[in-house]
């Protein structure tokens, strides 16, 4: 050691000998061992502060520069990343750095999204803003525990490919189209659902398989590469980062357009001509929700000496979107075509009822039962609207005419499902049930919370009445839901006897039907409670894109036995 490093080591040892040799008094010896404190405090800080470098947590760079993320997302067979872009929508639209998604950052985002969000993965956060970014990202990572970064220097700062392409899609028509045609079954397609176990547990598309957004990179294996794979998630936004993660891999793949809130709430319908009394034929579209399984109908005479569809047309439980009726009635019947009646089987609780709307817009009756519990003073809040006929048990309704010929419709009181629901048997042959009887089923009877009773009042409304008719070898049922995917070019129906056949829970007695339906526990319709409200009156019908995210979900509303 030198005489330079002796002598500031020694001085250093003589300052302080001179400062605790000094405290000859209590208030001396305070101070001095304040100072001994002190230098041990910072001891101890720079060991944290040692301990903390090489900590797995701070090697995690919370800022990441423009060059590190091109390093990244240019390396096929690095690690996963995620990126959204949380700035300008327009901007975004124009360009964007390319496998970023466009997210919006509100407290709605903050609730839904961030617990679902992969906490193994990279997340960069951009938009023009760093601070914003920042500010966010932060907010990610002590609320979500995620592993959130921003883009130092914001948009800006990216000096490489921008594209205003997004991420290739396929529509929910499309994907039904695909499966319509054997081409899941056949193996050309993998449907490939990003959710939590949790969460596709709720339910699925038929032939998806699960592997979770933060598992795939561990689970490539599982994932053909000889295959068009579809991801699938609730509105897209995690399926789009899936089918980055996948192109970056080689993969052709596909995220399913607006996920599965898209599937849920798309429409396709197939027709079908019936022959009835004299002679006479009927034209009935059935108009389906693909995913969410609900079905309506538009019914109408055919002119036997033409065999063109009168221009006049019946709706029975419409859904929204109501323009989707005016089209395909226009289309099926012919231009021009009229809607004059519109019906309601019962007060629905898994989807809102477009009935009231369509009756309005098109300047339909509306029919609804009066044995349901709508709030009548409420029910109508736009001016000049009509107001709904109450129909009853025998009430016949006539349609449009067809050489003096009406279109007969017989109202039947079918409790069980709820309180109040109706059947409707058109011109003595074609039966519309709503949920009261489905194919392969029956109406779930605890969705208002009087399972027993409500059971029981199915029994009878099973026995005495649907299965009970004179003429039933006759008689055709069209249900009001489904829980299969039908190919588009069929119309879901069975002859009643067919069905009273198949239901092995009619051999029942009252008593063990009652114990047998009540007992069985099912999951219910997303957001039920708040559906029936809207239904009643007693709620306005939010906007059709709040509409698809609170219908979102499977056919829960029939027991198959």
């Amino acid at each position: 050691m030198s005489s330079i490093d002796n002598l500031g080591e020694n001085e250093y040892k003589d300052e302080e000998s001179n400062i605790i040799g000094k405290s000859e008094d209590n208030e001396d010896e305070e101070i001095a061992d304040k100072i001994k404190d002190e230098i041990k405090k910072e001891d101890r800080n720079i060991i944290n502060q040692k301990e903390n470098q090489d900590s797995p947590e701070s090697q995690f760079s919370f800022e990441i520069t423009s060059e590190e993320l091109k390093e990244k997302l240019h390396k096929k067979s690095g690690k996963p990343i995620m990126i959204f872009d949380i700035g300008n929508k327009e901007r975004y639209q124009k360009e964007h750095i390319p496998g970023s998604k466009f997210a919006i950052c509100d407290q709605q985002t903050m609730n839904s999204l961030l617990p679902k969000l992969p906490k193994n993965i990279d997340i960069v956060l951009v938009a023009e803003n760093e601070d914003y970014t920042k500010q966010m990202a932060q907010i990610a990572r002590e609320k979500g525990g995620l592993r959130t970064r921003y883009l130092k220097g914001g948009i800006s700062s990216w000096n490489d490919e921008k594209t205003e392409n997004q991420d290739p899609k396929i529509s929910a028509k499309d994907l039904k189209n695909a499966i319509d045609k054997d081409k899941v079954k056949l193996g050309n397609i993998f449907m490939l659902d990003v959710r939590s176990p949790d969460e596709f547990r709720q339910w699925s598309i038929e032939g998806s398989k699960n592997i979770p957004l933060d598992q795939i990179s561990s689970l490539l294996y599982e994932i053909p590469k000889d295959k068009e794979i579809v991801t699938i998630c609730p509105q897209g936004n995690r399926a789009g980062m899936a089918t980055f993660m996948l192109q970056r891999q080689g993969y052709n793949v596909k995220t399913l357009e607006e996920g599965l809130n898209g599937w849920s709430s798309a429409v396709e319908h197939s027709s079908k001509e019936y022959k009835i009394a004299n002679g006479q034929k009927i034209k009935v579209v059935q108009v389906r929700k693909i995913g969410k399984g609900c079905i309506s109908y538009i019914v109408s005479l055919i002119d036997n000496n033409t065999n063109i569809n009168d221009d006049e047309a019946i709706v029975i439980d419409p859904v929204f979107p109501i323009d989707e009726y005016i089209r395909i009635a226009n289309a099926e019947i012919g231009n021009g075509a009229k809607i004059t009646k519109v019906f309601d089987t019962h007060l629905h609780a898994d989807h809102v009822s477009a009935a009231r709307e369509l009756a309005n817009k098109i300047d339909a009756q509306l029919y609804v039962s009066s044995y349901e519990d709508y709030s009548q003073d409420r029910y109508y809040q736009k001016q000049g609207q009509k107001h709904f006929i109450s129909l009853k048990e025998g009430d016949i309704s006539t349609g449009e005419k067809i050489d003096g010929k009406p279109l007969e419709i017989k109202v039947i009181h079918t409790p069980g499902h709820t309180s109040g629901g109706i059947c409707l048997l058109i011109c003595g042959r074609l039966l519309f049930t709503g949920d009261t009887l489905f194919v392969d089923g029956v109406g779930r009877p605890d969705l208002r919370d009087k399972a027993e009773e409500f059971a029981s009042l199915l029994y009878n409304t099973l026995h005495n009445k649907i299965f009970n008719m004179q003429n039933k070898q006759d008689i055709i049922v069209f249900p009001g839901h489904t829980d299969k995917i039908i190919d588009e070019e069929e119309i879901l129906s069975e002859d009643l006897d067919n069905i009273q056949k198949k239901l092995v829970i009619l051999n029942l007695d009252r008593k063990d039907f009652v114990r047998k339906i009540s007992s069985i526990i099912m999951p219910t319709p997303s957001q039920y409670k708040e559906i029936i409200l809207m239904n009643k009156g007693d709620k306005t019908i939010t906007p059709l894109q709040e509409l698809q995210e609170l219908e979102m979900g499977p056919n829960r509303c029939s027991i198959s036995i």
